[in-house]
């Protein structure tokens, strides 16, 4: 769900919200600001889950042990891990990759259809390797990060781009962001957020960033800003963030150091 329901949400509220032939909706945590509003105004139930195509539901936020931002307890039927790139186990509330593994045969996928090397490439010291970076706290809920691939390294420090995004889709101008890492000259990567305004609004870069400067650590605030009218998207709506990290910065890119902005520390 994620930004999904940050988009609905931002929508022109209208008599017609309530009756939609949706009941409840599974997915990814919503952003904790909407939760009970996007329930009330829509009349829909949302539960939180962690899980894929390849093992189904691995993590469930059940209403009577319900975190905020939670994906929920891992089910009993799997076992979960967080683990750093070496293999070892991150210690409680640190993120790693999410590595999972079936306490009972047949309840996961078994191979990557004609892909021998996906397959293998999952599968690391019996453990199946997600692609996605969480946490798990100390009362053992699971918590989703980032897509392993969409994390941007920047001088030392990981950055969800997920994280950011959420910051920058909480503006009242923004329609939505796809936030990914930019090559950096001083090695690994900046933080680069595509924006989507809403229709007929303007919003300066530097206005966005004084807005992103009050709610996330400076190392996050984004260096590179593009406006753009739409973001690439695949036909089950997903954001095409290789597209734009192919495209890179181009010519109507705004950066933050080029003009000389400061970020607070």
């Amino acid at each position: 769900m994620g930004s999904m329901l940050t988009i609905l949400m931002k929508q022109k509220e209208s008599p017609h919200d309530l009756d939609n032939p949706v009941k409840k909706a599974y997915g990814a945590p919503t952003p904790t600001e909407i939760y009970q509003d996007f329930q009330n105004r829509f009349g829909i139930e949302i539960s939180e889950v962690y899980g894929s195509t390849e093992l189904g539901t691995v993590a469930a936020n059940a209403a009577a042990t319900f975190r905020k931002g939670a994906c929920g307890k891992i089910v009993p039927i799997y076992e979960c891990d967080i683990q750093d790139d070496n293999g070892y186990s991150c210690p409680t509330g640190v993120s790693g990759e999410i590595v999972v593994r079936p306490k009972i045969p047949g309840i996961m996928f078994n191979e990557y259809y004609k892909n021998p090397e996906a397959t293998v490439k999952s599968w690391q010291n019996l453990w199946f390797h997600t692609g996605d970076t969480g946490k798990v706290d100390e009362d053992g809920y699971l918590y989703f990060v980032d897509r392993k691939k969409d994390v941007i390294r920047r001088r030392g420090e990981n950055i969800s781009s997920y994280e950011v995004e959420r910051v920058i889709n909480d503006h009242s101008r923004v329609y939505e962001s796809a936030v990914i890492g930019a090559p950096s000259e001083l090695s690994e990567e900046e933080v680069f957020a595509i924006v989507v305004l809403k229709t007929g609004e303007n919003l300066g870069y530097e206005e966005l960033l004084d807005f992103c400067q009050r709610r996330m650590a400076h190392f996050a605030v984004p260096r590179f800003i593009r406006f753009v009218s739409e973001l690439p998207r695949t036909p089950s709506q997903r954001v095409e963030k290789y597209k734009l990290r192919k495209e890179g910065v181009t010519e109507d890119t705004w950066d933050r150091e080029l003009v000389g902005y400061k970020v607070r520390r």
